[in-house]
């Protein structure tokens, strides 16, 4: 289910909720922000994810000039490498069946994992750095292969924004949470990379 749509003003600033989620009617100036929160490509979902598509979101709001594809986080905490490669490809068959090639697509990827195991005892996550990094490159290798004829995909590699750093560094950034993804002040950073993609 879409959370309510949100206009943005990017000349007067500030933004707005909207109770009209139709993309045609956006107002002059404004861009429309409208968001689906799934849980990775994963079971957990409820109702699926694959739902977005089959009710027919793109046709009644009509295509988005950028899709924004969040994912292996989850898939890599709680799926299976098997389950997510089906997932994988079923995604990438529904973006063929419901976006023109004028959307561009962007693929942010999972956030970097270090040094350590998930010490929460509830949620058991079976995540790990090399996991990740795996979860990460078949994502973006099925997706240039499957879409990349037909659409301009760009690759929102996050987890590099750490791993590029000394290991003393990487470890530092990690290391705060209990299931040792990235930290807060980190994701800032990432979100400024997506702005200035999306702006220039």
């Amino acid at each position: 289910t879409p959370v309510i749509p949100i206009d943005i003003d990017p000349i007067a600033g500030g933004s707005s909720p909207s109770a009209d989620a139709k993309l045609g009617s956006v107002p002059a100036n404004s861009s429309r922000i409208i968001m689906f929160r799934w849980g990775g490509l994963t079971t957990r979902n409820d109702p699926p994810w694959t739902d977005t598509f089959s009710s027919g979101f793109v046709q009644e709001k009509g295509n988005p000039s950028v899709a924004i594809f969040g994912l292996v986080n989850w898939d890599t905490a709680f799926s299976t490498r098997a389950l997510f490669i089906r997932q994988v490809e079923l995604l990438a068959g529904h973006i063929l069946q419901s976006y023109s090639s004028s959307t561009k697509i962007i693929l942010r990827t999972g956030q970097y994992y270090c040094c350590t195991y998930d010490k929460d005892p509830k949620w058991k996550r079976k995540f790990s750095r090399l996991r990740n990094q795996y979860f990460n490159q078949y994502l973006t290798d099925i997706f240039q292969a499957k879409l990349g004829a037909d659409y301009s995909i760009s690759v929102w590699d996050v987890s590099q924004i750490a791993e590029r750093r000394p290991y003393g560094a990487r470890e530092e950034m990690a290391l705060a949470c209990p299931p040792n993804h990235v930290r807060a002040e980190l994701i800032d950073i990432e979100n400024l990379v997506l702005i200035n993609h999306l702006c220039n």
